[in-house]
């Protein structure tokens, strides 16, 4: 149980580690004969904007391919913010700044970068961080496999609007998470979407924010966040998962009450099986034992 315990420890140093959008437009919305409303704008210029095509349609839950490739996203994504975060460190010292991290990887999965944001003391009166108010403030490069970064950057001006738009998610997804897992630490990963409805996208965007708990007594929460409907609004979490709850992110198997395994799940279960050389199970809410592989993170209905 000892040696158990130690090794789920370093693969919880190795999970964790990390720093713990708006393009405006009218917004609106239509209403059918029925008098049901349709939403239809969304916050963009038009509903076909050219920045939303290169975006991925949402992923489904029963896309077991797509979720294990996210898994790894994550699981990769996670080792490049410990890179940048060390970088970082170096480059700026101590700071008082209030900040962001976003990790980013490559399709291909052998780099990424780290982008750190902050916020001028001036737009913080408030009390509260707008991110229409952000800075693009140092970038950290990094290479996966062997995990190595390069010099960070210092850069001068604004996120663009897909930057934006996951810097308003993850705001109002740790404010949520903050206020209903009090004490709670997060480490935050993001994925942009295009919303689909019916197998179609619906011409909203949104942002899957997954807060990893960063100690045991953290879980592992998914929220799905919609774009701003209307300029100066803030986005909307329109769904929220517990995929691995505070009592459950640092024993095994890991039990999600999911109906399957999500892709934070299967980050922190190749994590783990990286680290011990060995397959970790995971059990899903219907009592279904799936297996994860070492560095692959291929995901097994047992």
């Amino acid at each position: 149980m000892r040696r158990l315990s130690r090794t789920l420890a370093l693969s919880s140093i190795l999970l964790i580690a990390g720093s713990a959008c708006d393009k405006s437009g009218s917004g609106g919305a239509t209403t059918s004969a029925d008098g049901a409303t349709d939403v239809t704008n969304y916050g963009y210029d038009n509903t076909s904007s050219p920045d939303m095509a290169a975006v991925s349609p949402a992923l489904a839950p029963d896309d077991l391919e797509g979720v294990q490739g996210r898994g790894l996203t994550i699981w990769r994504m996670q080792r490049a913010m410990r890179l940048g975060d060390r970088e970082f460190a170096s480059f700026v010292g101590v700071t008082g700044a209030k900040f962001q991290a976003l990790a980013s990887i490559d399709p291909g999965g052998k780099s990424g970068e780290v982008a750190f944001y902050r916020w001028d003391d001036d737009t913080l009166q408030s009390g509260k961080a707008d991110a229409a108010d952000a800075l693009r403030w140092v970038v950290v490069s990094v290479s996966i496999d062997p995990d190595e970064a390069l010099d960070p950057q210092k850069i001068e001006g604004k996120p663009d609007d897909e930057q934006r738009r996951a810097l308003a998610a993850v705001l109002v997804a740790q404010a949520k998470a903050a206020a209903d897992y009090p004490g709670s630490r997060f480490v935050a990963y993001t994925f942009r979407e295009q919303q689909m409805k019916a197998g179609e996208a619906t011409g909203a965007g949104q942002t899957r924010v997954y807060m990893v708990g960063a100690d045991d007594k953290s879980p592992d929460v998914e929220y799905t966040v919609l774009d701003a409907l209307k300029r100066k609004q803030e986005p909307q979490i329109i769904d929220e998962l517990v995929a691995l709850p505070r009592e459950g992110t640092s024993k095994l198997p890991l039990v999600t009450p999911a109906q399957s395994p999500g892709p934070s799940t299967i980050a922190r279960a190749v994590a783990i099986a990286t680290v011990t050389s060995k397959p970790v199970e995971i059990v899903d809410a219907a009592g279904n034992k799936w297996t994860v592989a070492p560095k692959t993170g291929v995901l097994t209905r047992q």
